[in-house]
């Protein structure tokens, strides 16, 4: 660390010593102006480095890893048109952190402002039972500072630390505003009383007509979209101003102070956005038209006054109490296994064996669209319709007196779900009359799941394992709460009552690995075990399946599957031991 010290002085750079913690080292009064006592870095766990005037106007972007995709995030990020014109110029030392994040490092021409939070993500805060803004990009600029190689768990992965690049501030506004485009949390979203449920404003922002409308609006005004999503406002040649479809759907979030009459760092659905460009703000008048033109509609979207349901008796809760009751003296038995997975042992040819699935429980498969989750679930069908175990990697363990296996397909045209369902037979190699597949493709989300009730309930006495494929096309809108809770019970009632295991494919968000809307994060909650999957960005053809979270048991190995002859094939020579962070 002293090393450390006189090589960053020699730079300009003034330094501080820190714990593991990452903190200053106790006893420091202050650390601003720099440490230059070379005693105090003596026992030290590593070095900070000061950023701001102190050291020549020095400045991190600092990427966090608090999702798992800091990778994945750095890589966009380099490799956009904007970004990466200025990273070729430059070539800015970039390094990893302790944390899987990483460090792009520069100085400006310019004095800096304070430490910037350029991008968030909304993250469930257990404690208080809600979504909370968590950052993952931001800066450390004056009155920040950032730990550095060679300290612990950090090392520079790209360029020369001892060539750090100075940038313009025209440079800088570019590299911020293109982080700005990962931000998928919304500090603010204008609304309208004329878009409360079931208004005009409400019915007119779920009509595909409205994004059209709304980016007619946004190019008459002048804006311009420089990419699919990415907009510059008015009077600005290049750069980003905001973003559309990238936060939420339909939602355009502006982040510049410039956008009259948007405000910065605020959300805008198309109702917004047509009634501020198009009718001056005349909110009323655009609600008004809307209304005439859905008149139908409204009128048959009046909400029935519901009767409240009477509460239940003395004696009808003394019963429920007593079944529910829990005799630590009667011993439960275990749920039965009805899906084991294999890992393969690093070197040899054996396999370890762990617990995937039980019976009386659900589970969620989610990636974005067209990772591929359709396939992992071919693989899954076959192991369980045929109870062997499919390319070493999972196998069916149903009872002799569950083997039946059912998907119900939600999404896929009629050929398209034929195809999958006579996939999972070419897996399994052999004929599969315990099997049977469904389209639902054309009903409505209530009578699918009438459809799935009545499934479930007429093949009971024989079924053990049902696949939802499209888990949210049974709800109205996957961002309504109570759509979200009437889902997940029917999910908890069917798989208890019937004893068997569901599992469900639900879409992830396009810009984070949280799966989509209420439904998605109430499912994941109750979820006995949840794998994500993820395409592979350099081969279309493969995909990587990770174990997001499973309850009780050891969590699997991530592993990877080819599509070879339109059938997933496991990839046992991929060992994730060896995949390591590269930018």
């Amino acid at each position: 660390m002293i090393k450390a010290l006189q090589k960053y002085s020699k730079l300009g750079i003034k330094c501080l010593p820190v714990q593991q913690s990452k903190m200053p080292v106790e006893g420091l009064k202050t650390w601003k102006g720099g440490i230059i006592d070379e005693r105090l870095y003596n026992n030290a766990y590593g070095i900070g480095l000061i950023c701001g005037s102190d050291s020549g106007n020095l400045e991190c972007i600092d990427i966090d890893c608090h999702f798992g995709d800091a990778k994945d995030i750095i890589s966009q990020y380099i490799n956009t048109p904007e970004v990466n014109e200025i990273y070729k110029k430059y070539n800015f030392p970039i390094e990893s952190t302790m944390n899987g994040g990483y460090h792009i490092i520069y100085r400006c021409d310019e004095q800096l402002t304070g430490n910037t939070k350029l991008a968030r993500r909304p993250k469930w805060n257990e404690k208080t039972n809600r979504f909370e803004p968590d950052a993952i990009i931001e800066t450390r600029g004056e009155g920040g500072y950032f730990v550095a190689d060679p300290t612990p768990g950090y090392k520079v992965v790209k360029n020369d630390i001892t060539k750090i690049p100075i940038i313009t501030i025209p440079e800088r506004s570019v590299l911020f505003e293109i982080a700005r485009t990962f931000n998928t949390w919304i500090d603010r979203e204008i609304k309208n009383e004329n878009e409360d449920k079931d208004k005009p404003g409400d019915i007119y922002n779920n009509k595909s007509e409205a994004i059209i409308d709304a980016r007619n609006c946004l190019l008459a005004a002048g804006w311009t979209e420089t990419r699919p999503g990415m907009w510059c406002r008015p009077g600005k040649k290049g750069g980003i101003s905001a973003t559309l479809g990238q936060v939420a759907d339909n939602v355009f979030y502006n982040f510049s102070s410039s956008a009259y009459p948007f405000e910065p760092n605020t959300g805008y659905r198309p109702f917004q956005i047509v009634a501020l460009l198009k009718y001056n703000g005349d909110f009323s008048a655009f609600a008004k038209e809307l209304a005439e033109k859905y008149s139908d509609i409204t009128r048959s979207s009046q909400p029935e006054k519901k009767k409240k349901p009477d509460p239940l008796k003395e004696n009808e809760l003394e019963d429920i109490l007593k079944k529910a009751f829990i005799d630590m003296d009667i011993p439960v038995n275990k749920p039965p296994i009805c899906m084991y997975i294999h890992n393969k042992i690093s070197g040899t040819s054996h396999f370890d064996t762990y617990r995937l699935f039980t019976l009386g429980n659900f589970s969620a498969i989610t990636g974005k669209g067209k990772s591929k989750k359709t396939f992992l679930t071919s693989l899954i069908l076959a192991a369980a319709a045929t109870g062997n175990t499919i390319q070493d990697k999972f196998k069916g363990n149903l009872p002799t007196n569950k083997t039946g296996v059912l998907l119900f397909d939600t999404e896929q045209s009629g050929y398209d779900a034929w195809i999958t369902s006579k996939r999972v037979r070419e897996i399994a190699e052999s004929n599969i009359p315990n099997f049977g597949s469904f389209d639902l493709r054309e009903f409505e989300p209530l009578q699918r799941c009438q459809i799935i009730d009545y499934g479930i309930k007429k093949y009971s006495d024989n079924l053990g394992f049902v696949v939802i494929d499209g888990i949210a096309d049974l709800v109205k809108t996957i961002n309504d709460e109570d759509e979200a809770v009437r889902v997940v019970t029917m999910l908890m009632r069917w798989s208890k009552k019937y004893n068997i295991h569901i599992c469900n494919v639900i879409h992830q968000n396009k810009n984070d690995n949280y799966a989509t809307g209420w439904l998605g994060s109430t499912i994941i909650k109750k979820a006995e075990a949840v794998l994500s999957v993820e395409r592979d960005r350099s081969d279309k053809k493969r995909s990587k399946v990770k174990c997001d979270s499973i309850r009780g048991v050891m969590e699997f190995d991530t592993f990877i599957f080819d599509i070879k002859d339109y059938k997933p094939v496991i990839d046992h020579n991929y060992n994730p031991l060896m995949d390591q962070d590269e930018i």
